[in-house]
């Protein structure tokens, strides 16, 4: 998804913030100083610190902010288990601990010890009853980095610690660590006596695609796993990986088998009509695909949205006057948005009117 879009889906939370009421109450309450402030804190009180790494621009990071350090149960427990403490990872002090924990993407929540040393991470956005069992194993060192670590080194021959190693790298997305480890349970446990297999060939395919842009492993497990609860999520995958590849046939051929499956999903029918548009593939498909998500949102703000990529759909298309009142129509949905939330779409607006004037 390019940039504009990105900003589009960070304005419409802005707007979701500015139209839902407040729930500051229940609020993180984050230290915004030096993380040497935050480490002795941790040490007076006996707690971990935890780091919200984020940036100004990720939309995860204000999601994450929005809905689960808003929620009142996190809330109490970060108050009482860890010293919080946000960190701009592209700005000051932020940049050289960043390079230090090897943080990936953001938002990365990092909970370290009073020595620095880091005890687990979460990577990416988790609502509360995900985040809050994870958060509390960390803080009491279950299944942990270091834990599983451990457990190597004691029994590196072991397929259910294997497995959970898999899964422990793969949480923190070091997917080429991961994939290791799946290797490796597949040739310890080949009889599938602990019924891990299937998922790890699915992830050893995922991470194929991924790292290597590479199908096949992909393809040959829909083949080997015909009726697996793992087909939506390698529909997705593929449909992703065809339409960066430029290959229509393919791209619309799995979005249509992953839709089926998940009829109501708006995001990827955005999605998909958005990169159908950016890569210029599957045009009338995708004019229709974008116009089924803005029938199918449930407020104003996704549906501002919806229409914005319906709009460039059918501007990519030629279209430019229906191009231009679908955004207008976007626009007054946003009519009483912050000025941050409606600035991407007035700006493609001009774009699309200044296409319009040349003609």
């Amino acid at each position: 998804m390019e940039e504009p879009q990105q900003m589009k889906l960070f304005n419409i939370l802005l707007f979701a913030a500015f139209c839902g009421g407040s729930q500051a109450q229940g609020d993180v309450k984050f230290l915004r100083g030096p993380l040497n402030d935050a480490i002795q804190l941790a040490k007076a009180e006996k707690k971990p610190v935890m780091i919200d790494f984020y940036t100004d621009w990720c939309r995860w990071c204000d999601t994450l902010d929005a809905r689960t350090y808003s929620d009142n149960t996190i809330a109490s427990f970060i108050t009482s288990h860890v010293v919080p403490i946000k960190i701009d990872g592209e700005k000051g002090e932020g940049v050289g601990l960043v390079k230090k924990h090897a943080v990936r993407g953001y938002p990365t929540t990092l909970l370290i010890n009073t020595d620095g040393e880091e005890i687990d991470r979460i990577v990416g956005f988790l609502p509360p009853e995900k985040f809050l069992p994870d958060i509390a194993a960390m803080v009491k060192g279950e299944n942990t980095l270091k834990s599983v670590n451990a457990e190597l080194q004691a029994k590196p021959d072991d397929p259910e610690t294997r497995y959970r190693a898999a899964q422990k790298f793969a949480s923190r997305f070091e997917t080429t660590i991961a994939a290791e480890h799946y290797r490796r349970l597949l040739e310890l446990d080949p009889g599938n006596s602990l019924g891990h297999n299937e998922e790890a060939r699915f992830e050893l395919a995922l991470a194929a695609l991924r790292e290597e842009q590479k199908p096949d492993g992909l393809l040959a497990f829909l083949k080997e796993y015909p009726t697996s609860a793992r087909l939506t999520s390698s529909y997705a995958s593929l449909f992703q990986f065809y339409l960066r590849s430029k290959d229509s046939t393919q791209a619309q051929a799995f979005f249509h088998r992953y839709i089926e499956r998940e009829p109501e999903d708006v995001g990827a029918m955005n999605n998909f009509a958005w990169q159908s548009a950016t890569q210029k593939l599957n045009l009338e498909y995708a004019a229709e695909v974008a116009g089924k998500a803005v029938a199918l949102a449930k407020n104003d703000g996704d549906r501002a949205m919806y229409l914005d990529t319906q709009a460039t759909v059918e501007f990519v298309r030629g279209n430019i006057k229906q191009a231009i009142a679908l955004e207008e129509e976007a626009l007054r949905l946003l009519a009483d948005a912050p000025a941050k939330a409606r600035k991407d779409y007035e700006d493609t607006l001009t774009k699309f009117k200044a296409a319009q004037k040349a003609q």
